[in-house]
């Protein structure tokens, strides 16, 4: 009876030296040292994108909202610190340089030009990052730490392109308008610009314009000057609406010659571009429409606490994904926040997200590739004043 003791001693011994060693077992959780996740988020709260980044940080506090309502992440809430960049990229970088300092992860920037300007600030600091590197040049400069909270500028941009072109084939010919100081937007009009070419389109212009600039007769008569079949719209709603509208007003009535960015989407676009945008196209890297409950449930809230506006952004619920991310990351991985391991647990954070598992978001399954969210992008066509999906555009 002593000997079977021992042996069942032991064998229950070597068993917990060996779980402990891979961490597999309750004997090998270590907890967290912190009170509360605060997580830095910067976001443009004011000035000409607020309109999606105010959205953003709404998400991942709904988000933060459903976990802490559900005991946290390993029993610890979620809060974040909000920093507003103002689409502004010297605050940007300096709103970084503050974040950085004791954080495991940090969201943001929201917008292209302050990912492309304070990404490898947080990059430097080896950070895992969650900004909009939805390009391929700056995801290059931060990597494995950047990881790009929506899916691909440029490719959700050509994919449409050929969808729009493929719908309409009397277009032989397009102009394209874009900002060629913001650094996505160039991006994005390489890739529409190389699409065009292999279709055999030919790519008239481009019109340059500013962002937040308000007469948009010049460059509108412009682009009519060059005589084109279509035209692209590389900007933000602000901008777009006004286009559009100059468009209209100056004949060019047929809606299906004109295509829209994801950029453009803004939950004012349709009641402000009401009567102007039949038939045009937009195409967006979220299904607004979407039926499933928990998308549903994320809409009312929005809904509830926005006048009765819908989400129509991507901001939002790609951010509500990038949380639950983490929080799967934090329960994986062990995450304590111990400062003593502050760089060891930034690396495993950065490693298990860089490259990841698929995961199940709010609108559908998702995964990372070398810091690229990969999910499908949605080709809209404007009805009766209502998005109509038309195409599910799916990248190779």
């Amino acid at each position: 009876m002593k000997i079977r003791k021992r042996i069942y001693f032991l064998v229950v011994s070597a068993a917990v030296v060996v779980l402990s060693m891979v961490g597999g077992s309750a004997f090998a959780q270590s907890k967290p040292a912190v009170t509360e996740w605060n997580i830095p988020f910067l976001s443009v709260l004011t000035g000409p994108v607020a309109f999606a980044g105010v959205p953003a940080v709404w998400g991942a506090e709904y988000a933060a909202k459903e976990i802490n309502k559900a005991g946290g992440i390993r029993g610890v809430p979620v809060k974040f610190t909000k920093y507003d960049t103002a689409f502004n990229t010297a605050k940007a970088v300096s709103a970084m340089s503050r974040a950085v300092e004791g954080s495991l992860v940090v969201f943001g920037p929201m917008d292209g030009p302050g990912g492309d300007a304070a990404g490898p600030v947080a990059a430097e600091a080896k950070v895992p990052i969650f900004a909009a590197f939805s390009f391929p040049d700056v995801r290059e400069r931060c990597k494995p730490w950047g990881i790009a909270y929506m899916t691909d500028s440029p490719e959700g941009a050509a994919l449409a392109v050929i969808e729009w072109i493929r719908s309409n084939p009397n277009i032989k010919s397009v102009t394209v308008f874009y900002i060629p100081t913001d650094p996505a937007q160039v991006e994005e009009f390489k890739a529409v610009e190389a699409a065009m070419k292999n279709l055999g389109v030919k790519v008239l212009g481009p019109v340059e314009l500013q962002t937040g600039q308000l007469d948009m007769g010049p460059i509108v008569v412009k682009a009519m000057n060059l005589k084109p079949d279509g035209y692209f719209c590389i900007m933000r709603a602000g901008e777009y609406t006004k286009v559009a509208a100059e468009l209209y007003n100056r004949g060019i009535t047929d809606g299906w010659r004109i295509c829209a960015t994801f950029a453009a989407n803004s939950p004012s676009l349709l009641e402000v571009g009401k009567g102007k945008l039949n038939n045009t196209y937009i195409w967006n890297k979220i299904d607004p429409n979407l039926e499933n409950p928990r998308w549903q449930a994320f809409v009312e809230a929005y809904k509830a606490e926005h006048s009765g506006q819908s989400p129509m952004v991507n901001t939002g619920p790609n951010y509500y994904d990038a949380v639950y991310a983490i929080k799967e990351a934090f329960e994986t991985l062990n995450i304590t926040g111990d400062r003593s391991k502050l760089a060891e647990e930034r690396k495993k954070i950065a490693e298990f997200l860089y490259n990841s598992k698929e995961f199940g978001g709010i609108q559908g399954k998702f995964k990372w590739v070398n810091g690229k969210r990969i999910a499908p992008y949605y080709l809209f066509q404007i009805r009766d004043n209502k998005m109509v999906k038309v195409g599910t555009l799916v990248p190779k």
